[in-house]
């Protein structure tokens, strides 16, 4: 076709309509309503529809609006195992314990109120296994919401679910309490139960005394009596006899938590023999009075200076264990000088050698590298632990120094991986959100990979995870979150965690990519990893999101977010094969050229629309399987005239010719056109 006979042809078609001629398909479908152990609580990756022997757990993904998302407990889930018969140990308080499965039974609900790592969780999926003669499936749910609500919470028959609301971020609305009195009675109807997690500092107020009729104050089981049952359970029962021994007297006179029972269980299986008795009671002490002797050697003969120059090193050792010593004593210089000590070449050329300084410490050199003692396993996590715990008031001092040095590029980068680390384990047992907040707002440029790899680890924590996903998702729903953190988290979620959580991850993928340009290849390489990885919960989530851009109820900026997934998806072969799977269904068809036309009208979105039709002209056009379907959906895309002002750019190649490719589907979306106004005509 000649450039007269394109102008000829374009002659013939009247002015586009205000809304676009859409291809001979049926309307798209309405989307439907929405529907503590021994590790603590599990996660195991989500897909979108879970089949049990009840029958199938269905949900939809959306980007905007309050759900909660299902994930199904198995077998293989520690505290699933611990909650058996012949190992599941009772709480301490028996009498509560004996009418929790009445209170499940009668109400539908319940909320085991306790502390975390008391347990809770583990008795919570052994009161749902237990409460009918045939079980229910049982399920955790993952809520995404701006403020606890039932509305979100699903009712499916014959299930049970846990949910966990410690740590809640702000108080619920007055009515919670009486909504879940409510939605217990919607429950018990349909045979289903929900067991709450809650912490007393939480769950209190005028808006919980509607649930204090099933609130259940649980305690620990008494520790010795669980450590001998996982002792047996794990075939290890002769081991029964060494908590006789007098070192365990303190321990069982404390009667220390479950997590802490399962903790010294663990130690107690790794020991090669009796021998290591007292230093696993040691251990399960957290080094205290080691650590105490470290910090007040020498004490009566130094001076404060010394004194505080020995704490800063041995602290720096702890932060640094294994790491290169010149890497330990930059970062005692570092603290010294955050603490107002002089650090100039005149004073540090004064001070004490690096050899006596680590001496003092007591860190032993192994070439290059210094370490605490390394027969006691676990001593520098409890070093750090310590000085969180006996220093309150210097938090924010010791996290600045401390990120800091991860921060420092004068510090190697395997250094700095143990600084994150340390940090890390210790946000996860101290439930200490700031640690976590600060390495991803610190850690920036080439350094950015560790706050990804911490909080990779950390949003699949057992329990804290929750925290950090929570953060993950309002970190993106900010109007202006910074370049670092929507970076952030789109490499957690292309990672490894969003191959294990995919649908929690999709979600603030797709938030994430509203605030990237259209294109932008952080977010094409995310999608691309997700659809490699899991590639249903992916075309599922995308076409979920299309069908609500499509209902007229999202907002501008859900909808930016829509179409940069979309074009970011599509702008892969793995995406993009994903989509036209797709096209054989009227439905997703239509949505998928409604998002391809919105793409063509939107100013910043042109030139990477350019780069993605040009690539998929490159890959089709000698395809002999794909090339007509592929040409007979860009015609449909084409057939509004208004539409196809791009097509300049790309019809024309070298010398002026035009591509063959490009005018087929012109010449289709053209005729297209022609036959739907001459339809229209009366």
């Amino acid at each position: 076709m000649s450039d007269d006979e394109q102008r000829q042809l374009e002659a013939t078609e009247t002015t586009s309509p205000s809304e676009p001629v859409e291809p001979n398909v049926p309307p798209a479908p309405t989307a439907p309503p929405e529907s503590d152990g021994p590790n603590g609580p599990q996660s195991s990756p989500v897909s979108f529809n879970h089949s049990g022997e009840h029958g199938i757990q269905a949900y939809n993904l959306h980007l905007n609006g309050d759900q909660a998302i299902p994930v199904p407990i198995s077998e293989s889930d520690a505290d699933y195992r611990a909650s058996q018969d012949g190992r599941f140990v009772p709480p301490r308080n028996e009498e509560q314990w004996d009418v929790a499965s009445k209170l499940l039974d009668t109400y539908g609900v319940i909320v085991l109120c306790a502390t975390q790592g008391t347990g809770r969780r583990t008795a919570a999926i052994r009161l749902l296994r237990t409460v009918t003669n045939a079980p229910p499936t049982i399920f955790n749910l993952e809520p995404e919401w701006s403020k606890p609500s039932v509305r979100p919470l699903p009712k499916n028959a014959g299930t049970g679910y846990i949910l966990d609301l410690s740590d809640l971020a702000e108080q619920p609305g007055e009515q919670l309490g009486a909504d879940l009195v409510r939605y217990g009675a919607e429950l018990r109807k349909n045979n289903s139960f929900l067991v709450i997690l809650a912490t007393p500092t939480d769950w209190y107020g005028h808006w919980a005394e509607p649930t204090l009729p099933f609130t259940i104050r649980l305690e620990s089981p008494d520790a010795r009596a669980l450590v001998t049952t996982e002792l047996r359970a794990r075939h290890c029962g002769e081991r029964v006899t060494w908590l006789d021994g007098a070192e365990f007297a303190d321990i069982w006179k404390a009667n220390p938590s479950a997590r802490a029972a399962w903790r010294l269980t663990n130690r107690l299986l790794q020991a090669s023999g009796p021998e290591q008795i007292q230093m696993i009671v040691d251990e399960f002490g957290d080094w205290h009075a080691d650590v105490e002797n470290l910090l007040g050697r020498n004490r009566e003969r130094e001076s404060d200076t010394q004194l505080l120059s020995t704490r800063v090193t041995v602290w720096a050792g702890a932060l640094l264990h294994g790491g290169q010593r010149r890497s330990v004593i930059k970062a005692a210089d570092d603290l010294l000088a955050r603490l107002g000590l002089a650090r100039t070449p005149v004073n540090i050329l004064t001070d004490s050698t690096t050899s006596s300084r680590l001496d003092a410490a007591e860190i032993t050199r192994n070439g290059e590298r210094a370490f605490h003692d390394t027969q006691k396993e676990g001593l520098p996590a409890a070093i750090l632990r310590h000085l969180w715990d006996e220093f309150p008031t210097q938090h924010e001092l010791l996290r600045t120094w401390a990120i800091g040095i991860a921060a420092d590029r004068a510090i190697p980068e395997e250094d700095a991986r143990r600084v994150t680390t340390a940090l890390l384990k210790l946000a996860v047992h101290r439930h200490d959100r700031a640690i976590l907040d600060a390495l991803a707002t610190d850690l920036q440029g080439p350094r950015r990979a560790l706050a990804v790899e911490a909080l990779t680890e950390a949003a699949g924590d057992a329990e804290f995870g929750r925290y950090v996903r929570d953060r993950l998702r309002k970190w993106m729903d900010v109007r202006t979150p910074s370049n670092n953190k929507v970076d952030l988290v789109i490499d957690i979620c292309a990672g490894t965690w969003g191959t294990n959580q995919p649908a929690l991850a999709l979600t603030r993928l797709g938030k994430a990519a509203g605030h990237k340009d259209f294109g932008s290849p952080i977010v094409v390489h995310a999608f691309q990893q997700l659809a490699v990885h899991r590639p249903e919960q992916v075309r599922k989530s995308v076409d979920q999101w299309l069908s609500d851009a499509e209902s007229g109820e999202t907002d501008e900026a859900v909808r930016r977010q829509t179409l940069r997934a979309f074009l970011a998806l599509v702008s892969s072969d793995e995406g993009t094969d994903l989509v036209l799977n797709d096209v054989s269904t009227a439905a997703a068809r239509l949505r998928l050229i409604r998002a391809w036309q919105q793409l063509l009208s939107t100013d910043t979105a042109v030139e990477a629309v350019r780069r993605q039709l040009a690539r998929w002209q490159e890959r089709f056009q000698d395809d002999p399987e794909h090339r007509e379907p592929v040409l007979d959906l860009l015609a449909d895309i084409f057939t509004p005239p208004s539409r196809r002002s791009i097509l300049d750019g790309l019809m024309v190649m070298e010398e002026s010719a035009i591509d063959p490719f490009w005018r087929e589907v012109l010449e289709r979306a053209a005729y297209r056109y022609r036959t739907s106004e001459g339809a229209s005509t009366p």
